[in-house]
């Protein structure tokens, strides 16, 4: 006997499969949707989509990440905006509904990228490591895209999405005069961090 869905389950069900078809983004942690604050009426905001899956029964979460400043915008800010997050464990509660996800879901390489940028932040007691609340396609981003949202070296302008060279992880390193301004440098242009460390130190005394 099939199963009687409501009508405005079923309702949920076509907008989710329509999000997620336009902007859902896929990866080794799981699904993503970001929607920027401040949307157009003509897009479902994070809290519209968060209520679908609700009643799809399909878990999620809601984070803060941003996204590179549109080329054609006066301001160098980061768009902020909020994204739905299903981890990767819950997609079957969303491939229930839409079965097509579920061949998309197993061919994620085994060497895709997840949804945290790991930064390492020189501090006067030592480094710490923190997350860089980025959307989930960060990625997929061009060059020009990952150079506005400051995601290439400031010194070399090496790109600091590839993880395979250890000597290049990314720093926090701002500029004295701009303490508060993002700035990332790789790890062979800034001493991985000693000669920042060295400086909060003796500022520290």
């Amino acid at each position: 006997m099939a199963e009687t869905v409501l009508p405005e389950v079923r309702a949920a069900q076509r907008r989710v499969i329509s999000t997620v078809r336009v902007s859902g983004v896929l990866n080794s942690d799981g699904l993503a949707l970001w929607r920027e604050a401040g949307c157009s009426e003509r897009k479902a905001t994070a809290a519209e989509i968060g209520q679908d899956l609700e009643l799809l029964e399909v878990p999620y979460t809601m984070v803060t990440a941003c996204r590179f400043p549109l080329a054609n915008s006066r301001s160098e800010q980061l768009r902020r905006g909020e994204e739905v997050r299903i981890a990767r464990k819950d997609l079957t509660h969303l491939v229930r509904w839409m079965p097509s996800l579920k061949e998309s879901v197993d061919n994620i390489p085994d060497d895709c990228p997840g949804w945290g940028f790991t930064i390492f932040q020189p501090k006067a007691e030592g480094i710490a490591v923190t997350g860089f609340a980025l959307a989930a396609d960060w990625p997929v981003w061009t060059e020009k895209q990952a150079r506005a949202a400051r995601l290439l070296c400031a010194v070399c302008g090496y790109d600091l999405r590839q993880r395979n060279d250890e000597d290049r992880l990314p720093y926090y390193i701002p500029l004295p005069e701009k303490p508060n301004k993002l700035r990332l440098v790789c790890g062979r242009c800034c001493n991985h961090g000693r000669d920042e460390m060295q400086r909060l130190a003796s500022l520290a005394g």
